[in-house]
């Protein structure tokens, strides 16, 4: 495939007919080389040691016929890989890293890939320091959406249980922040805070309204299972 349909050393459209367009909302990161948000096109120099991905901002052309490296924007080099996996068609996906994605062009037993790093990370620490550990923001969903960014990102654990307090104390039902609470005290093994929580929930819950008393019955034996969960662990 690689060498004789689609030769070496040439600029490639990386697909068939209209080039292969990429988009991006906000600024990220693309093979470690910044670029504005906006839709460009994608292509790529296939070479046997390494490949060069092309960010061009000519988003208009079929094939690279009329590619003009002055509108490159972003360039770079990787390594191809050989796959066990045969590809029977040119692929392209798409994997999700917590904020952050890598991108793997796949065809034939040939792979390449390139990383997206995202501004996600440093626009939620912003936020958090100045809207919510000033109390600036007092939205209940905030700062529960916060406490559950540090436990997905397993960092900051006791800034997560302080944020999840915060959530409670706005008065709104606290549930999914004490339910971020009993993740993050069993994340840190403090099974007895936990189950503290636990049992807080498990009140809580059986004064809550609800339509069908199934629903009802189905959540308590969700928390239940997880109380008994949480008093194994306590009791290892």
């Amino acid at each position: 495939m690689f060498g004789e349909l689609v030769p070496w050393g040439e600029v490639w459209r990386t697909g068939a007919g209209n080039c292969t367009k990429i988009s991006f909302d906000k600024p990220v990161k693309v093979g470690g080389k910044n670029i504005s948000s906006g839709i460009y096109a994608l292509f790529t120099i296939p070479d046997k040691e390494q490949w060069t991905i092309i960010f061009n901002r000519d988003t208009t052309l079929y094939g690279a016929g009329f590619y003009d490296s002055k509108k490159d924007v972003v360039r770079f080099t990787v390594m191809p890989n050989t796959t066990e996996r045969f590809y029977e068609t040119l692929d392209f996906d798409i994997e999700i890293i917590p904020n952050n994605a890598a991108v793997y062009i796949s065809w034939a037993n040939t792979q390449v890939s390139f990383p997206i790093t995202t501004t996600t990370d440093e626009l939620v620490e912003a936020f958090i320091k100045e809207e919510l550990l000033t109390g600036r923001n007092q939205e209940y969903e905030n700062y529960v959406f916060a406490a559950d960014y540090y436990y997905f990102q397993n960092k900051n654990l006791d800034q997560a249980i302080w944020l999840a307090d915060k959530a409670i104390e706005t008065g709104k039902d606290g549930g999914w922040a004490r339910h971020v609470k009993i993740d993050v005290y069993e994340r840190l093994q403090e099974y007895e805070q936990a189950i503290a929580e636990l049992e807080l929930e498990i009140a809580a819950e059986r004064q809550r309204d609800y339509e069908k008393e199934l629903d009802r019955q189905q959540s308590m034996q969700f928390l239940q299972d997880r109380l008994s969960e949480l008093q194994q662990k306590a009791k290892e």
